[in-house]
């Protein structure tokens, strides 16, 4: 197996996991907001998906995001890629669920797709990921980020955050 059959591999079933993990969240649970500072669902869920889109689409392959198209119907501004990796704390109670969950399946098929077109070259190429300020990247550091592990590490707050609200928070085989 290469690095892109892995890559494909990989976003395949991250973001079926992801899917799982959401697939019972209700509106309530997805905007409840747990003592402390820690981010409701929808929130995670946004800032996950919402990154993947503007940093595989925008930073890496100049390209307009999903988001141009969805920002109306989330209720967002589209220079909420201008925000950093920060999840504002009003996320969550702004999102209609639904809605937030459409432009997340849009978003994994996007995914899905560009990880489909890869090729070595697109791997090895070197980018700046402006302007979020995390220097200079490649094609697999981005790909590699946003097709498994920054989706897993929000899925797993997700997760968590369900529990908090008595739901079961994997809905997933042995092996997941």
């Amino acid at each position: 197996m290469d690095a892109i059959e892995l890559l494909r591999w990989q976003c395949r079933r991250t973001y079926q996991w992801l899917e799982l993990t959401v697939s019972d969240v209700t509106p309530e649970q997805a905007r409840w907001r747990p003592p402390g500072r820690a981010n409701s669902i929808a929130a995670n869920y946004a800032h996950a998906v919402i990154w993947a889109d503007v940093d595989i689409m925008r930073h890496f392959h100049g390209r307009d995001p999903l988001l141009a198209g969805w920002s109306a119907k989330l209720g967002v501004t589209e220079d909420v890629a201008q925000l950093g990796s920060l999840i504002p704390d009003e996320w969550g109670a702004e999102f209609d669920w639904t809605v937030l969950r459409e432009y997340g399946c849009a978003v994994r098929d996007s995914v899905e797709r560009l990880v489909d077109e890869l090729n070595p070259a697109e791997l090895e190429r070197r980018f700046q990921m402006q302007p979020v300020r995390l220097g200079m990247w490649t094609g697999l550091d981005v790909y590699d980020l946003h097709a498994n592990h920054h989706i897993r590490l929000h899925g797993g707050e997700i997760a968590c955050l369900k529990g908090l609200q008595g739901a079961r928070g994997y809905l997933g085989g042995a092996d997941e």
